[in-house]
């Protein structure tokens, strides 16, 4: 007979037990054979970077950063020590000078320099304070730098702007004694660009440069007539003599034209002032009257008298009066230094292994493009 046990008691549920997870298989199951010498070395390099790669990245790349900024370091110290190869940081000024605001305004370009119009109605180059103060601090302070060159091609524009331009670069002149500001022009530097250019030490030219315009000019419109003929009548209230002046919807009056006259007249006087001392004594006024007596209608004489000569010269006649010369003349008239080319005057001065580093101005931001994208 089969014997009975008695039943076994019901199993009480235990927790439940998440099953094991799945061994993972070594990486290289089966073991690698060894490798001596150089094929071993690189084997396991491989090995190891395919393994830990992430590690190695960032090792890398700070090995690499490290190797620059050692490089740059040991190049700085070589130029501050030895200067060698010589330096030269370049500064492009190009375009008309106003501010940034006058152009988002709306100013008229036309009263500026109508000549210029297309680029800087656009703001796409603009000469300022502004933009290049920074710019010309790093270009005066760049270690290990001999000169600083000044690439300068504008018509003119804002007597404040030209005048703020050309008390800095003085400044720094002042600061940075051993650096030396060369000055070349590349299509024009007249007007407000010539301005700018008497900070340099020397002003280098090409031979078909547009060089001078040492004037102020003001220039506007009158619509008398034309309100008159609409039937519009203007209606000006003002405290003060001067305040509505040279209204272009009133008629001018002979004290309104005395007044702007005079004011034309300070500007040019501070114009003729940076011009005389930055030149220091190299304008040729005899040549500059003489040129300019030769140049207007014919006269009786020939040649004018030595009273007439010296009076010209004198009131500055040829030089202040607003003409223009060519890079050639201008050099006769001491207006500048030289006639050349940048790139083969600092080869002449500094040698043929002489580095440009350029200097970029900083675009202003205009924040209200920004904020388009997200209104």
């Amino acid at each position: 007979r089969r014997q009975r046990h008695p039943p076994l008691p019901p199993r009480r549920p235990g927790p439940l037990r998440r099953p094991a997870p799945p061994q993972r298989s070594p990486a290289y199951p089966v073991p690698l054979p060894a490798i001596n010498g150089t094929a071993g070395a690189v084997a396991a390099v491989l090995i190891a970077l395919s393994s830990n790669w992430v590690v190695y990245e960032r090792l890398s790349w700070l090995v690499t950063a490290l190797g620059r900024w050692s490089v740059g370091a040991v190049r700085t110290l070589f130029v501050r020590t030895l200067h060698f190869p010589p330096t030269v940081t370049l500064v492009t000024m190009r375009g008309l000078i106003a501010t940034d605001d006058e152009m988002r305004t709306g100013l008229s370009y036309a009263m500026l320099a109508p000549e210029a119009a297309p680029a800087e109605v656009r703001g796409e180059s603009l000469v300022n304070l502004g933009r290049f103060e920074k710019a010309l601090d790093r270009a005066f302070s760049m270690p290990g730098a001999r000169a600083v060159a000044l690439l300068i091609d504008s018509p003119g524009g804002s007597p404040a702007q030209s005048s703020l331009l050309h008390r800095k670069l003085l400044a720094l002149r002042r600061r940075h004694p051993r650096v030396k500001l060369l000055a070349f022009v590349e299509d024009s530097a007249a007007s407000g660009g010539y301005y700018i250019a008497c900070a340099a030490d020397e002003i280098v030219a090409d031979a078909n440069s547009i060089v001078g315009s040492i004037g102020v000019i003001s220039r506007g419109f009158g619509f008398v007539k034309s309100l008159k003929k609409k039937g519009v009548e203007r209606r000006v209230h003002a405290a003060g003599d001067s305040k509505s002046g040279l209204d272009p919807y009133l008629p001018m009056r002979s004290a309104d034209l005395a007044r702007q006259r005079r004011l034309l007249k300070e500007l040019h006087a501070n114009f003729i002032g940076a011009v005389q001392a930055g030149r220091k004594g190299r304008l040729k006024r005899d040549e500059a009257a003489l040129l300019c007596y030769n140049s207007t209608e014919p006269r009786l004489f020939a040649s004018p008298g030595r009273r007439t000569l010296a009076r010209m010269a004198q009131r500055g006649d040829g030089l202040f009066d607003g003409s223009v010369y060519s890079g050639a003349v201008a050099q006769a008239l001491g207006l500048v230094d030289g006639v050349g080319e940048m790139s083969t005057e600092l080869q002449r001065r500094y040698g043929r292994a002489v580095r440009v580093v350029r200097v970029e101005p900083e675009a202003p931001v205009d924040y209200r493009r920004l904020l388009r994208w997200f209104l």
